[in-house]
């Protein structure tokens, strides 16, 4: 039948599935940090601060943006904060993170996790782990300590914060 929802649904990606659900539209954050539509990057300065803001976890654990009426799903692996800059800062350490935004790094929540990627908690409760760089960066300053549950141990201020391990 021509016009029928199926064909449409086929047809147009936008459209809602048989469960009324919305389609994915191709839209992604990588292990950077970095959102990517359709498997390509997103550099448009506006933009990615539209989608950073707008970015928010469903109560399912899913994560949406959302502009105006329309939403998308976004595809995220662990979690859409990377930390991609260390820098000494007066309080200790700063963050740089994957969303433009800046804050302190809490050593108490640095951790290592099963696959040797560093990961903290940020301000807001939610999980990040450190990109490539700053990993380099903030492994430069760990030392090696047998008795913390990582093996490792960071030094700021001349205090020694042991690592956990996930």
């Amino acid at each position: 039948m021509a016009g029928s929802r199926d064909e449409r649904t086929r047809d147009d990606p936008s459209a809602p599935d048989r469960r009324g659900k919305p389609r994915p539209g191709g839209i992604s954050i990588d292990d950077e940090g970095h959102f990517l539509v359709h498997g390509e990057p997103v550099t448009h300065a506006r933009t990615l601060e539209v989608l950073w803001s707008s970015l928010a976890r469903r109560a399912d654990g899913t994560w949406q943006v959302s502009v105006g009426r329309e939403s998308a799903d976004v595809a995220i692996a662990a979690t859409p904060w990377v930390v991609r800059g260390v820098l000494p800062s007066a309080s200790g350490l700063s963050l740089f993170l994957s969303d433009g935004s800046s804050e302190p790094l809490d050593p108490a929540t640095i951790r290592v996790g099963k696959d040797g990627v560093l990961r903290c908690t940020l301000r807001s409760g939610h999980p990040a782990r450190f990109g490539r760089a700053a990993q380099i960066a903030l492994g430069e300053r760990l030392e090696e300590d047998g008795s913390a549950p990582s093996g490792f141990r960071l030094e700021i201020s001349g205090r020694a914060w042991p690592l956990g391990s996930e």
